[in-house]
């Protein structure tokens, strides 16, 4: 329990540094937001953050119910604040939850269409077990988007090379890391390669795989990105589908 309350501790603090979501989506929203295209029924954002890609969602008709899962009282309790505020909406179609544990007992088998977990396997502290619950809530059909940082990026490729520890998770340097928690808190570092080996050990197929980000996508860098991630994205983002 200390390691969680640890992390819970840091999330709080974190939190504070969230946008409004009722200000729309924005950063990884935007490249996640495409991939749900032609997607409905029960949704879940496991690690919803800021709460704005989930309100987004929320939203929208074509998502019966929507629930959203962190670890921050402080995050959880702003984005309830935000969505009731929402006119017209139906109060009831959004829950959201704060679990003490990766566990989501709430949450019956088989019961979700949607799953989305943005920027969020690298904080928790057993990915496999994580990975497993979304497994056990998700549909035959269900599709899973997730996202984590890409360790195997070029930049960090020649950082590596000349000595320096890659940033994933954070722009202050490795000299304050004490005060913003080592790398942000990332506890775990991704490959393409690691990663997809990750989600099917844990019963999920990857379908597709994109880069994130438009930084110098002017210039020809999106292209890249799209078509090689696993070595021209700071991030990946994997569309799976459950194994059957």
């Amino acid at each position: 329990m200390e390691n969680i309350n640890i992390l819970k501790e840091y999330y709080e603090k974190d939190s504070e540094r969230f946008w409004d979501p009722l200000e729309g989506m924005c950063g990884r929203d935007l490249d996640v937001y495409p991939l749900l295209e032609g997607l409905s029924g029960q949704l879940i954002e496991y690690g919803c953050g800021s709460g704005s890609l989930l309100i987004g969602l929320a939203k929208e008709e074509r998502f019966e119910n929507c629930i959203g899962v962190d670890i921050s009282e402080r995050a959880i309790a702003f984005i309830d604040k935000a969505w009731k505020n929402i006119p017209n909406v139906d109060v009831n179609k959004l829950k959201l939850m704060n679990p003490q544990s990766d566990s989501l007992p709430e949450i019956s088998i088989e019961s979700m269409d949607v799953i989305v977990s943005v920027a969020t396997i690298e904080h928790v502290l057993d990915p496999y077990k994580v990975l497993d619950e979304l497994y056990r809530i998700a549909k035959p059909t269900a599709t899973l988007i997730c996202s984590v940082p890409n360790y195997a990026y070029l930049k960090h490729r020649i950082q590596l090379l000349f000595g320096i520890q890659p940033r994933t998770g954070t722009d202050e340097p490795v000299s304050n890391w004490r005060e913003e928690g080592w790398d942000g808190m990332h506890l775990h570092t991704f490959t393409k390669s690691s990663f997809t080996t990750l989600l099917k050990d844990c019963g999920w197929i990857p379908n597709k795989w994109m880069g994130c980000g438009t930084r110098f996508n002017s210039i020809g860098l999106g292209y890249f990105r799209r078509k090689f991630p696993g070595i021209m994205s700071g991030e990946l983002i994997s569309v799976c589908r459950k194994r059957s």
